[in-house]
């Protein structure tokens, strides 16, 4: 089947298995990532999944609460665990961001009241005239 089709009244429509891909599509596509291969199939979590492929982290980031405490399936309720950790950054990265902004700060307040802007500079060395001699 094509993308557009045309009907009898010659107004276009677009096929709707090519606007939103089946659960089976994505699942088999190179950008499912690999932790999720092993989630059960559910029509939610599912969706969810596709959402974080595409990089949509808001609505997993909303969804994926909302499916675990909804559900009464232990699977689907973990997946949608993992789903939303997937999303955080990593603990060690932000004491890595917190440690670099300090030496930053540091830094800079070193510099300023070292070298500094020009204020801070060292007096120009005086210049010596220039002695003419005449015969």
């Amino acid at each position: 089947m094509t993308e557009t089709e045309t009907t009898p009244a010659g107004t276009k429509t677009k096929d709707e298995s090519a606007v939103k891909p089946s659960a089976d599509d994505v699942r088999a596509s190179w950008g499912f990532p690999r932790f999720a291969k092993d989630f059960p199939h559910h029509p939610e979590l599912d969706a969810l999944v596709a959402a974080f492929t595409r990089g949509d982290y808001a609505t997993v980031r909303e969804g994926a609460p909302k499916l675990a405490a909804e559900t009464d399936d232990d699977e689907v309720k973990h997946a949608a665990r993992i789903l939303r950790e997937r999303i955080e950054p990593d603990p060690t990265s932000k004491k890595l961001f917190l440690i670099t902004a300090a030496l930053l700060v540091f830094l800079t307040a070193w510099w300023i009241a070292h070298d500094g802007p020009e204020g801070n500079a060292a007096p120009p060395a005086k210049l010596v005239p220039k002695v003419e001699h005449v015969d």
